[in-house]
């Protein structure tokens, strides 16, 4: 029996030819410009006009080409593509001086014991939010409002698709049903829903539970009359089997943009927030629905408890994820350090401990069929290691996606004839990617489905810069062995974090 493979097609440049971006090219279309104005004005003196013609020219190659590594950073990029980057951060820094401080340790709380307003405050790389709380199928949930990003966004947990622990054709099935779920949002033009996120959290668990279990199970009376040899077996047992306690937790959050279209759907169900929130929690039963028809069992909605508790868990992982008593106010922790541009250092009130993460986004997709469990490396590979594997779909509807394939096609074959007539040498790579975009198109053309635009981000957690760095070293190797190519966001690491927490952003 063959095993059923997977393509993913190759980032596409935005400028208009070639392999650069537009303000790439807008670079270097401008370095041309100004060296050929500066020697037409200074043509009477030879040396100046040709240094006048030269210079803007060299100084836009080096902008587009030569890379460089800053200091406290462990990527090379570009001036292009580090000028975006530095003025975020200068603005970060002068936002916060550095280190943002939650302000609802000294806020209080009112007389009916709910936090005021300005309690309720985002560390740096957080848009302002707005939490409704809403019923879905007679359980609590809240919808996540953010207005300065536009959307709305609201999540169910699930519980593991256990993908490692099925058969090939199982896994296929399971994918294909996915699928559907996918085409249900996407291929639909009037739906809101236009982008489904999946996070998988993983973090330590308590190493000692099972140990405690022994202990007790050796107090109670119902073991009292079990012979030595046989607890000490079991002990042996326990000793030689127990490696690491590792916790696994799955969410999918959906996505809507404000529009006019979802602001009268809500103004028909409430008024203001709560009738928008409305609408976003119909569609979120939807979601519930078709997860189940998808074969994934859906464990609850995430309502302000589970959301504060998954929040503050992967800013500050002291705090267990499964203490859903903290109230909104407290979902950050005390202080968000973004001085250091290798990571983000957080702070819980009353501890001395800090945590430090960074976070890496995907940057290269397989460029050769691939299996449905080649993430397995990263989901299951790496024991020990806190994390958060955000994937984002962008769906689109499935005439829409076939031109974008043609048009990607009509390009790639575009370079590659435009290669070999120069006698340049084709790139493998780039050959496989271009075979990839046409089998893509001519599968959505066939089957009719969505879609998507994918982008994936990895954030990982250490308890010193120094494990940070090991920690990098591992997820970048179990990164190689899923066939990804990873590149860690130096100095805007507070704002990449938001992109694994289950609010759907990082992709445009």
């Amino acid at each position: 029996m063959s095993t059923r493979t997977y393509q993913f097609g190759k980032h596409r440049p935005t400028g208009l030819v070639g392999r650069r971006d537009l303000g790439e090219q807008v670079v270097l279309g401008g370095g041309a410009a100004a060296g050929i104005l500066l020697g037409y004005l200074f043509s009477g003196v030879t040396a100046v006009a040709a240094i006048g013609l030269v210079l803007p020219i060299l100084i836009a190659l080096v902008i587009v080409y030569a890379p460089y590594r800053p200091k406290g950073t462990s990527q090379r990029r570009t001036l292009y593509r580090w000028w975006r980057i530095n003025r975020y951060h200068r603005k970060a820094i002068r936002r916060t001086g550095g280190v943002w401080t939650s302000p609802a340790f000294e806020a209080g709380v009112g007389r009916d014991g709910t936090p005021p307003d300005a309690a309720l405050a985002e560390p740096e790389g957080i848009a302002g939010m707005t939490w409704v709380p809403v019923t879905v199928r007679g359980q609590k949930a809240v919808v996540v409002l953010q207005p300065e990003a536009g959307c709305v966004t609201a999540t169910l947990e699930v519980a593991s698709p256990g993908l490692g622990g099925k058969e090939v054709a199982e896994q296929v099935v399971a994918l294909e049903r996915w699928g559907e779920l996918l085409d249900a949002f996407g291929n639909v033009e009037e739906h809101p829903v236009k982008r489904i996120q999946v996070l998988a959290r993983q973090m330590k668990s308590d190493p000692y539970a099972h140990q405690r279990f022994i202990a007790q199970r050796d107090e109670s009376a119902a073991t009292a009359d079990a012979p030595q040899w046989l607890k000490d077996s079991y002990n042996v047992l326990a000793n030689a089997v127990s490696t690491s306690a590792e916790e696994h937790r799955y969410y999918i959050t959906i996505h809507a943009r404000f529009t006019r279209d979802l602001a009268a759907e809500g103004a028909a169900r409430g008024s203001g927030d709560e009738g928008v929130a409305g609408a976003l929690a119909a569609y979120l039963e939807e979601l519930w629905s078709r997860a189940e028809d998808a074969d994934l069992s859906v464990i609850a909605p995430l309502d302000e408890g589970r959301m504060t508790a998954f929040i503050r868990n992967s800013y500050d992982p002291d705090h267990a994820i499964w203490d859903t008593d903290l109230p909104q106010a407290h979902a950050f922790p005390c202080n968000v350090d973004v001085r250091n541009g290798a990571h983000v250092a957080t702070r819980a009130a009353g501890s001395t401990d800090t945590w430090v993460h960074a976070t890496a986004a995907v940057v290269g997709w397989p460029t050769t069929p691939v299996g449905p469990d080649f993430l397995s490396p990263l989901l299951i590979g790496m024991p020990d290691v806190i994390r958060t594997i955000s994937i984002t779909q962008q769906l689109e509807p499935n005439d829409k996606a076939v031109e974008r394939m043609l048009a990607e096609d009509t390009n790639n074959q575009a370079e590659i004839h435009r290669d070999r007539q120069r006698g340049k040498n084709i790139d493998p790579r780039d050959q496989i990617a271009a075979d990839a975009t046409g089998s893509r198109g001519m599968s959505l053309a066939s089957s009719g489905a969505a879609g998507s635009a994918t982008v994936g981000y990895i954030t990982i957690s250490a308890r010193s810069a120094e494990e940070l760095e090991r920690t990098k070293r591992t997820t970048r190797s179990r990164a190689r062995n899923a066939h990804l190519r990873i590149e860690w966001l130096d100095l805007e690491h507070a704002r990449a974090f938001a992109t694994t927490l289950p609010l759907a952003g990082g992709i445009k």
